[in-house]
């Protein structure tokens, strides 16, 4: 509990891939990440810009974010990468590394694996999102894209809604089949993969978009009343999955308008003046504290605007460390001597 005792940040937890997959819970990062997005929006949180580079060589982009959050006394930083042509390698497209330091004292206290850290949080973000936007008895999903992120997602919705089918659409034939060959037998439930964008986005309740695309791959068109999209691809300059008439037409609530303006899907309609910046409706942590209205009708077509922000990635790390430190698990490295001030 903060403040911290000086043994306890003598020394360094490092935590791998496989120990964060033990003490992240799904539901943990739900209930971490709602915290997370209300104390941003109570002013009790600290997030400078993201710092974005671009790896045009090696068709990659870095992205650094950080912050601190009062709630739980720490500061964080995420390094996180998305290489694509690294799976061609047996590598994972995306890589990311977490850092914890003390609020007070800015001594760190650990290193753990980001890559499963920010798939459940992202996941975890798209169903508080859709707990408030979509609409209650929502069943069915459509998915564009077959990658991690495209299964948290709804692995997140599965948690608060009571689904019941699922489609998925990827450009690759055997990506999509796998989805949802896995995604079947992991939920128990309907994953059908289907032949064109547009299927995957008929006749349902929620729309998922989780591509690297910098396009419009979803037509204002196929959206049909009161269905909600998580919009959770377009995190950097240029990226886009959705067509701007879409964005004219919805309730749009973000994570964080200032992030969302310059990185978001909403970057695209803001520039081509279909919509203001006063047209957005809330950011989500202003709907989780009452400040501002979630859904409101059956009919009205919501949308969420993630980027991602590091609140969550500092959330979803302090319930890994603190549940590393109860099964006392992880590799402790003392990087700093005390004794030498």
């Amino acid at each position: 509990m903060y403040p911290r005792k000086v043994c306890e940040v003598s020394e360094v937890v490092v935590l791998s891939q496989e120990e964060v997959r033990s003490c992240l819970p799904m539901s943990g990062a739900i209930k971490a990440v709602t915290e997370a997005y209300k104390a941003f929006a109570e002013g009790r949180v600290e997030l400078p810009p993201v710092v974005h580079l671009n790896v045009e060589k090696y068709r990659g982009e870095v992205d650094i974010k950080s912050g601190f959050v009062e709630d739980f006394g720490l500061i964080g930083a995420k390094i996180a990468s998305g290489f694509y042509d690294n799976p061609k390698l047996g590598l994972p497209s995306g890589i990311a590394v977490v850092i914890l330091m003390d609020l007070k004292t800015s001594l760190p206290l650990a290193i753990m694996d980001g890559t499963y850290l920010t798939a459940v949080r992202t996941g975890a973000a798209g169903a508080v999102a859709a707990s408030v936007l979509a609409r209650k008895e929502a069943k069915r999903v459509g998915v564009i894209g077959a990658g991690t992120q495209a299964r948290m997602q709804v692995l997140a919705l599965k948690e608060l809604f009571p689904l019941e089918q699922v489609k998925v659409y990827n450009i690759h034939e055997s990506s999509k089949k796998k989805y949802a060959s896995d995604m079947r037998e992991q939920l128990g439930i309907e994953v059908q993969a289907v032949d064109t964008t547009k299927s995957a986005v008929s006749d349902v309740d929620i729309i998922v978009t989780a591509t690297p695309s910098k396009k419009a791959i979803v037509m204002n068109e196929w959206i049909e009343k009161g269905m909600h999209i998580n919009a959770i691809g377009a995190d950097a300059p240029g990226k886009q999955e959705l067509d701007p008439m879409i964005i004219k037409r919805a309730k749009i609530v973000v994570d964080s308008l200032k992030q969302c303006r310059e990185i978001g899907e909403i970057q695209h309609a803001l520039a081509q003046g279909l919509i203001k910046e006063s047209d957005i409706h809330a950011e989500i942590g202003e709907i989780l504290i009452d400040k501002k209205s979630g859904r409101e009708t059956e009919e009205e077509i919501t949308m969420f605007d993630s980027t991602g922000l590091a609140v969550q990635d500092i959330a979803a790390a302090n319930v890994v460390y603190n549940l590393a430190k109860k099964k006392g698990i992880g590799h402790r490295v003392k990087l700093l001597d005390l004794n030498d001030k």
